[in-house]
């Protein structure tokens, strides 16, 4: 089976799903919520932390003027309360709604580095995977680039709060970052004590796509009392065999669905009549935006993955 490691599917999306594209999968999407209130600027800096490629970015003072470069990272800085640093953004931001009004420096696979320059940013939150040579063209030219590509849950947590320094909206960002871990916790003491089930999550359908080891989506099935079949298949995002699933045969069946997929009827797929997911009613499908979107609303994720994965445990939370 191949394997992408998670900064890599969205190039592969992108060969999979041109010319009919309508949007990424992990750091995009689409969907309802509200982001939290503004919060004050904290103090001048100088301010340092490490983004999550390893390399340390630093600001003598928080930005005052954000592009982001992924859908995922303009709902975070809305989220913690700097969307009004915000001066640029992504064809495909749409969440929240503010964002859809930001001047455009075009999609999040191809950004366009002047037009980025022409708003000045003191920051730039880019991706990783098909977004990497970017960095280098942008730090030439001046630009403080900071990269979310976090690998599990609290990573996410983490980056949330070095993004919320890094903008001055330290509050608004531990906010965030409390009602985030509070939501692990919830969904931690409602599995305790109960038999992993086994999961299998689809990403994408043709071909078959998983979340397999080193993704926040594996971490957030175990946290949920799932045994993630698709760690088997190794790191990132593999194709998984259709003949390999049958035989695992997985308790529970949970595929995403949004614009890069929509899985239809699940149980008239050869072959998949027979698994025990399909027999037992146990298929689902899930808002790619609550599971593949790496910020605040991972935590109304992980709740959805509770309520699929260990139904029974619903009445303990």
């Amino acid at each position: 089976m191949s394997t992408l490691r998670p900064g890599r599917l969205l190039a592969a999306l992108l060969l999979l799903a041109v010319p009919a594209l309508g949007a990424i999968v992990v750091a995009c999407g689409s969907g309802g919520g509200e982001p939290a209130s503004s919060a004050s600027p904290a103090a001048s800096g100088p301010i340092s932390v490490t983004d999550d490629s390893g390399v340390e970015v630093v600001l003598d003072q928080p930005a005052d003027a954000i592009v982001s470069l992924a859908p995922a990272n303009t709902e975070i800085a809305y989220a913690i309360g700097a969307g009004d640093r915000m001066v640029a953004g992504t064809s495909y931001d749409d969440y929240p709604e503010e964002a859809k009004a930001l001047p455009k420096i075009g999609d999040f696979a191809n950004p366009n580095v002047e037009k980025i320059a022409s708003f000045s940013p003191d920051l730039v939150l880019a991706a990783s995977g098909i977004q990497d040579k970017l960095r280098a063209k942008l730090e030439s030219l001046g630009m403080s680039v900071y990269v979310i590509d976090p690998t599990t849950y609290d990573e996410v947590v983490a980056t949330i709060l070095n993004v919320g320094r890094l903008a001055g909206a330290e509050d608004g960002a531990q906010a965030v970052a409390d009602a985030m871990a509070a939501a692990r916790e919830e969904v931690r003491a409602a599995v305790a004590g109960l038999p992993a089930a086994s999961t299998f999550l689809e990403i994408y359908s043709e071909p078959l796509m998983t979340a397999g080891q080193g993704t926040f989506i594996d971490d957030m099935i175990t946290i949920a009392g799932g045994e993630n079949i698709g760690a088997t298949a190794g790191s990132g995002f593999p194709n998984f065999s259709t003949e390999v699933l049958v035989k695992v045969d997985p308790a529970v069946y949970i595929a995403d669905s949004g614009s890069m997929s929509e899985p239809g009827d699940i149980s008239e797929r050869p072959g998949f009549a027979e698994l025990t997911a399909v027999k037992q009613g146990r298929v689902y499908v899930i808002d790619d935006n609550l599971i593949a979107r790496p910020g605040p609303r991972l935590a109304d994720g992980l709740r959805r993955l509770l309520e699929y994965i260990h139904p029974e445990a619903q009445g303990a939370q």
